[in-house]
């Protein structure tokens, strides 16, 4: 038998990629996409791998998606590395190796006319009766031997796809988890007063300001993620807003995976395949990159899984 673990938005693309011979084992409901407005960046890089992909089932569209830096009261659009390395170290201790590659084409680039947490909206729908019957059996509390543990039940498998965060993976499986992750403070606000000059996004990267992205969600709207707590929010961004209203704020836990990708092979020796940011713990693994590496593991690529290889412009 083969297992998706996880009823997040990989897990569901997943279901949807690998096909009706995976069974989903659902733990939680994806922590960003479930909201509305979704609480990370709500769209998919376009990629020629996985076009064939999303023109056969969204038939979508392509658009342009702007970013920015801001520095010192101003807004750069040219990409600079010297920027981005300050930006990266602004919010994430230990960055990734792979992150500065991964962001040399990340400023300005095209992506699909969708929006993520619709997708997974739409997939919730679809899958529902699937993690429904499954939730009712419960969860694994251990993984070991090609087996599935459960409370009263053991089952065996053949493969797994794991989308669940990697350090609760560790746990079913035994092994030591070291993996370090940051909270990240949302804030949803409204205002006719701040002006991205036509960008959809702007790194911010002032280490002096507690919010290191800010991105246009609607008209006038705007989700501002903050990298530490803002005890008085309100009062902080009357500094750089006149007017404004915050319609909402929230904070989800573990929010960044901080350090490199920690090496799958014990996992996949044993046929568990990683797939998802916080599965892989890697900062740079996009909703897209998860598709692309969901096609190949659909094409049973499983035991020649290649390193990632960012390319730059």
């Amino acid at each position: 038998m083969k297992y998706i673990l996880g009823s997040g938005i990989i897990g569901l693309l997943a279901k949807q990629i690998l096909g009706p011979e995976w069974t989903i084992i659902p733990f939680y409901k994806s922590r960003f996409f479930s909201f509305n407005p979704a609480l990370d960046d709500n769209y998919i890089i376009r990629d020629d791998d996985i076009d064939p992909f999303f023109q056969e089932h969204y038939r979508s569209n392509i658009l342009l998606y702007k970013r920015a830096y801001s520095i010192g009261g101003q807004l750069i659009g040219d990409y600079s590395k010297q920027y981005t390395d300050a930006w990266l170290d602004k919010f994430i201790p230990n960055k990734p190796n792979q992150s500065l590659a991964y962001m040399n084409d990340r400023l300005s680039m095209f992506i699909y006319d969708l929006r993520i947490n619709e997708i997974y909206s739409s997939l919730l729908k679809q899958y529902a009766g699937e993690i429904q019957e499954q939730a009712e059996i419960g969860s694994p509390v251990r993984i070991t031997d090609h087996k599935l543990i459960f409370r009263g039940r053991t089952i065996d498998y053949d493969q797994i796809v794991s989308t669940i965060p990697l350090d609760a993976l560790y746990k079913l499986t035994g092994n030591q988890s070291n993996l370090i992750s940051k909270p990240v403070h949302y804030l949803h606000v409204e205002t006719e007063d701040l002006d991205l000059e036509n960008n959809n996004q702007v790194l911010v990267v002032d280490n002096y300001i507690d919010f290191y992205k800010v991105t246009n969600i609607a008209k006038n709207r705007y989700l501002f993620y903050c990298h530490r707590d803002i005890q008085n929010p309100g009062m902080y961004l009357m500094n750089f807003i006149k007017r404004f209203d915050i319609i909402d704020g929230t904070v989800i836990e573990d929010a960044i995976c901080c350090g490199s990708t920690p090496d799958m092979q014990g996992l996949e020796s044993n046929d568990i395949f990683c797939v998802g940011s916080y599965a892989q713990w890697d900062w740079c693994m996009d909703v897209g990159s998860c598709v692309k590496r969901l096609l190949r593991l659909a094409r049973n690529e499983f035991k020649t899984q290649p390193k990632r290889v960012y390319k730059g412009r």
